[in-house]
C-alpha cells in the first residue's frame, strides 16, 4: 500500500503538460546594453585652389569638355569666356594629368574615367600639358565676356 501511495503521489506531482493560471514562469530579462552610436569622424574640408571646382559642375555653371583620348587632348585648343569652367576627362586606359604651363592649375593623376575641372576667371591664353606624357599639349583661350 505504501508503494501504491508513493506511485500515486509521484504521478500527481508530475507535469502533465497543462499549465494552471498560477503556474506561469516569468522569464528573467537580461539587461540590454544601450546602443551607442559612434560619432562620424570629422571631415576636413578640401578647399579649392583659386579657380578649381571640386566635384562635378552643377547645371548653373556648365563645363566645356575636353577629352583625353589616344594620348592627346581633344580638342587641343578651345576658346571660352571668362567665368567658364573646363572639364578634362580621361578616356584612355593609362593615367594622365593636366598641368598649366606657368600657372597654378593642375590635376592629380587621372585614371580612366577620372575628371578634373578648372574655372577660368581671367582672360588670356593658357597652355597646358600632361606631366606624364609631356608631348601631350593643349591651349585654353579665355576671352572677356
Amino acid at each position: 500500500m505504501l508503494v501504491l501511495c508513493s506511485v500515486f503521489l509521484a504521478i500527481g506531482c508530475a507535469d502533465n503538460g497543462t499549465e494552471e493560471p498560477g503556474d506561469a514562469v516569468t522569464p528573467v530579462e537580461e539587461p540590454v546594453e544601450p546602443v551607442r552610436e559612434e560619432a562620424a569622424p570629422e571631415e576636413t574640408p578640401i578647399l579649392p585652389v583659386q579657380g578649381e571646382i571640386p566635384g562635378i559642375s552643377d547645371d548653373e555653371s556648365e563645363a566645356v569638355d575636353v577629352s583625353i583620348v589616344n594620348s592627346s587632348f581633344s580638342p587641343d585648343t578651345i576658346t571660352i569666356s571668362t567665368g567658364q569652367t573646363v572639364r578634362w576627362t580621361n578616356m584612355d586606359p593609362e593615367a594622365h594629368t593636366v598641368k598649366g604651363t606657368g600657372t597654378s592649375f593642375g590635376s592629380p593623376s587621372l585614371a580612366q574615367g577620372g575628371s578634373y575641372e578648372f574655372l577660368f576667371t581671367d582672360p588670356g591664353a593658357y597652355e597646358y600639358y600632361c606631366s606624364i606624357h609631356p608631348s601631350m599639349r593643349g591651349t585654353v583661350v579665355v576671352v572677356e565676356e
